[in-house]
């Protein structure tokens, strides 16, 4: 919160970038869940099995705080970084509890 509120007005300036980060980010929650979906059924696993498999492949981006903390430390003269940084953990609970409904 503090990083939008400091550099918000950073990303209000370029929404092309925005546009650009929800794609990819989008686009990585998509192609995981098919993935994941995909490999469970080709290894027939039971359905509890791959629910598991697909949560558990969407939820693994712990390493994007760590990556925010060093992009804030090095380049804190560029704050569109630590902005685009920030934007996945933002969408990753409501993309996760979407998921979850889908799954039940």
């Amino acid at each position: 919160m503090a990083i939008f509120a400091a550099e918000g007005k950073a990303l209000l300036q370029r929404l092309d970038l925005l546009l650009w980060l929800l794609l990819t980010i989008g686009s990585f929650f998509v192609i995981n869940f098919v993935l994941a979906q995909w490999l469970g059924q080709r290894l027939r696993l039971a359905y509890p099995e791959v629910v598991c498999l697909t949560c558990t492949t969407l939820a693994r981006n712990s390493l994007v705080a760590l990556a925010l903390a060093v992009a804030a430390a090095v380049f804190n003269d560029r704050p569109l970084i630590a902005l685009t940084l920030v934007i996945g953990p933002l969408l990753d609970l409501p993309i996760m509890a979407l998921v979850t409904q889908i799954l039940l």
